[in-house]
C-alpha cells in the first residue's frame, strides 16, 4: 500500500515510543523517504533551488485526488540536483512550483520543509538520532553533535576583597 510520504510522518508523529517510530519507517522504507530524510538532515544533499518556499498554489483536494505524489515525482528530482541539466534556473524553478501545485498541500510543505532543512518544525519526532537508528547508513557522515555553548565563569570579586585586606 503507497501512502503520502506526508501521511508515513504524521503516523510517525502519533506513535507512542521511539521503537514504533522506527519500525514504521522501516516497514515504509523506499527511495522518496530517504530522499526526503537525506534532503533535511545531509548538508551535502541539496537541490539547487533557492531557498524559501516558493509562490504556489495550495491543491485543495483531499488526499487521493492530488495530481501527483512524491513517489510519482521522485524519478524528476534529478533535474534540482545536478548542476549540468541543461535548463536554465528560472526554468528549473518553474517546474518545481508546478510540481507543487500537483502534489497534496502536506506534500508540498513537506518537500519545501526539507529542502531548507527545517522539517522539524512541522514533525518534531523525526530526528536526524531516529533516522540513523532506522536507517545506519543512510548519511555518509557521523552524527552532528550539538555543541553547548562553554559558560566561562568571571572571578568572583568577593575573593578579591578578601585578600586586599
Amino acid at each position: 500500500m503507497n501512502i503520502l510520504v506526508s501521511e508515513l510522518f504524521a503516523l510517525i508523529e502519533k506513535a507512542e515510543d521511539r521503537q514504533q517510530k522506527v519500525n514504521l519507517l522501516r516497514q515504509y522504507d523506499n527511495g522518496i523517504i530517504r530522499f526526503v530524510l537525506s534532503l533535511n538532515f545531509n548538508p551535502d544533499f541539496n537541490l539547487l533551488l533557492p531557498e524559501g518556499k516558493p509562490p504556489y498554489r495550495k491543491l485543495d483536494k483531499p488526499i487521493g485526488y492530488q495530481t501527483t505524489t512524491l513517489l510519482l515525482e521522485w524519478r524528476r528530482m534529478y533535474i534540482w540536483q545536478q548542476p549540468n541539466i541543461n535548463l536554465s534556473n528560472l526554468k528549473k524553478e518553474s517546474l518545481f512550483i508546478e510540481m507543487l501545485e500537483g502534489l497534496h498541500e502536506s506534500e508540498a510543505e513537506l518537500l519545501c520543509a526539507a529542502k531548507d532543512g527545517v522539517m522539524e518544525t512541522i514533525y518534531k519526532s523525526i530526528t536526524e538520532d531516529l533516522v540513523r537508528e532506522a536507517y545506519p547508513n543512510i548519511f555518509p557522515f557521523p552524527p552532528t553533535v550539538k555543541e553547548e555553548p562553554v559558560v566561562t565563569k568571571k572571578p568572583s570579586r568577593k575573593k578579591k576583597v578578601l585578600e586586599e585586606v
